[in-house]
């Protein structure tokens, strides 16, 4: 039997503004209208992705001449990488 996967929000902003609550030690349903806000805000600056964050995006799906992105967890795998890279930068672990 395949494993369930855990209940989550549906959408990504209401994944973030849950993400956004819980670092503050809060939760979402007093204020949803602020934490979806800054969820927003949050999205808004990952249109414009940083160099590095280019690289390790590029750097995933171009590892071997032969491989490109052909479905979709190519592009789930790009995506991690990018994210990740930008919480790396911001926590100054850079490796």
């Amino acid at each position: 039997m395949p494993k369930q996967p855990r209940a989550q929000p549906a959408i990504m902003v209401e994944r973030i503004a849950k993400a956004l609550a819980k670092a503050d030690d809060k939760v979402v349903a007093p204020d949803p209208a602020r934490y979806r806000r800054l969820a927003l805000a949050a999205l808004k600056a990952l249109t414009i992705p940083t160099e590095t964050m280019i690289d390790a995006a590029h750097a995933v799906v171009w590892f071997d001449d032969a491989w490109g992105i052909d479905n979709r967890s190519d592009f789930q795998r790009a995506v991690r990488a990018m994210i990740k890279k930008a919480i790396t930068e911001a926590q100054g672990t850079e490796g």
